[in-house]
């Protein structure tokens, strides 16, 4: 049973600006993913779809960094998946979390993620 949905858009302009300033990588970015990075021109649109997923798992799970999450506990795996640890993680195991879905893309200007979450329980999450 699907129990959250997110989506997010990133404009891979404003990206390269920040990705250009080290404090922000290594705020957003777990060393692994900074690792898995390409070189080169395409690496601007790696780490803005990073960023779109992250945003959108978020908005998914009905949390945000507000909330005492941090980043880190999203890790993309370089297959695009999502791994949960921390507050994130335990959150993902009180709604039974079973599987996430991901979808992305982009074009020379915006990189998009869109996530699925779905449950194994069948009673309603609110």
């Amino acid at each position: 049973m699907a129990i959250g949905i997110g989506t997010d858009v990133v404009e891979i302009d404003r990206l390269r600006k920040l990705r250009h300033r080290a404090e922000f990588l290594a705020q957003v970015f777990t060393r692994t993913e900074i690792q898995n990075a390409p070189r080169g021109p395409s690496q601007d649109t790696f780490y803005a779809t990073l960023f779109a997923i992250k945003e959108a798992l978020l908005k998914a799970l009905g949390c945000g960094l507000k909330s005492g999450c941090l980043w880190h506990n999203i890790q993309i795996t370089h297959d695009w998946k999502p791994h949960l640890s921390g507050l994130l993680g335990r959150l993902a195991e009180e709604k039974s979390v079973s599987k996430i879905h991901v979808s992305h893309s982009h074009s020379n200007r915006n990189a998009i993620a869109f996530v699925l979450i779905e449950t194994t329980t069948e009673e309603e999450i609110l």
